[in-house]
């Protein structure tokens, strides 16, 4: 038996190739013939014989799974377990949409053919993009060009954080070790998804030791429930230097000849799910947290971990709860006394 989940927020996670998909796959009986194209996809991306219950996806990946499965009612949405996702057709409805790689629209007219007329042709762009140069100790940031649409934006940026302008080579520079790498895990992700900035061959060499810290979950059985711990893992760095970099809002961390980067979008993320999973919409965020949970709320917490940690393996009662809740209408009745059945009957 094999069921994949999707996440209700398909049409943001997956442009950025990161869609979390949840599986549920028995493997006590033996596959049937139309499922082995799929679980030979699903080996070969999770490097083992039985995938775990979450998996992070790209674009093509899904597309594969859904090519391999045509047809077959094996997917549903999280928030909607009970109910297949339909297919019209090849086509997963309002899944298969959403893993087209975009392409640049054509001109029906093309650019300065006869037909095409002469007002509304226009001259090749001539902008330029932001360009990222440095290492860790340093950047070297070239902004684009003025009639770029990001030109204010970007001015604004580097203004605001302490670059100074070097009139011989126009460049923009940041000359301080402590802010570079703040600089970097509060805006990294947004200079390439924003600005379009390009990244120089020069910084990628001199940013080798430059990772990102990871959100790690993890879950136990507990009196009444599970004990469910979230939190961030940097290498070896253990949780008091952790507490120690989120107390002085310094963004990374050094562990083992690397520099983890605590990214702000991440920590944002992460906070948020802490809260969500303690009923404390006021908490604060901690490097890690341990919060039980009650059996009656496998499920949602489920949901909340989905995208924020992948790699999330509960124990085998947890799946098996989480499985129940979903698919109620599946449960046994309760045994009944027969004046009772009658009465009510």
């Amino acid at each position: 038996m094999l069921r994949l989940f999707l996440p209700p927020n398909l049409a943001l996670t997956a442009p950025r190739d990161a869609v979390a998909v949840r599986v549920e796959l028995d493997l006590t009986v033996a596959p049937s013939p139309e499922l082995v194209p799929a679980l030979a996809f699903l080996q070969r991306w999770c490097g083992q014989d039985s995938p775990p219950q979450f998996i992070q996806l790209t674009r093509a990946q899904l597309r594969d799974l859904i090519s391999t499965l045509r047809g077959q009612p094996l997917f549903f949405w999280v928030n909607r377990p009970s109910a297949s996702i339909p297919w019209c057709g090849d086509v997963l409805v309002a899944v298969s949409d959403h893993l087209v790689e975009s392409k640049p629209k054509e001109s029906a007219i093309p650019e300065g053919s006869l037909e095409s007329p002469a007002a509304f042709r226009r001259p090749p762009s001539t902008s330029t993009p932001m360009t990222v140069d440095g290492s860790e100790h340093f950047l070297a940031l070239t902004l684009p060009s003025r009639e770029h649409a990001n030109y204010a934006a970007a001015l604004d940026l580097v203004k605001t954080h302490g670059f100074m302008l070097e009139p011989s080579n126009r460049k923009w520079w940041l000359r301080d070790r402590h802010k570079t790498l703040n600089f970097l895990a509060a805006h990294r992700d947004r200079l390439e998804a924003e600005f379009g900035a390009e990244f120089t061959e020069n910084f990628a060499r001199n940013t080798t030791r430059l990772r990102s810290a990871e959100i790690v979950a993890e879950a136990s059985e507990a009196e009444g429930g599970y004990a469910v711990t979230l939190g961030l893992r940097a290498g070896s760095t253990d949780d008091t230097e952790l507490r120690a970099a989120l107390a002085g809002n310094r963004g990374y961390v050094e562990s083992g000849g690397q520099v983890f980067l605590l990214e702000k979008e991440k920590l944002r993320r992460l906070g948020e799910a802490q809260r969500a999973l303690a009923g404390e919409p006021a908490g604060g965020l901690a490097a890690r947290r341990t919060q039980r949970v009650s059996a009656a709320r496998v499920t949602e917490t489920e949901n909340i971990l989905a995208e924020l940690s992948p790699g999330f393996a509960p124990p085998p009662t947890w799946r098996a709860r989480s499985s129940a809740l979903r698919e109620m209408s599946a449960l046994a009745s309760a045994p009944m006394p027969s004046a009772l059945a009658s009465l009510l009957r």
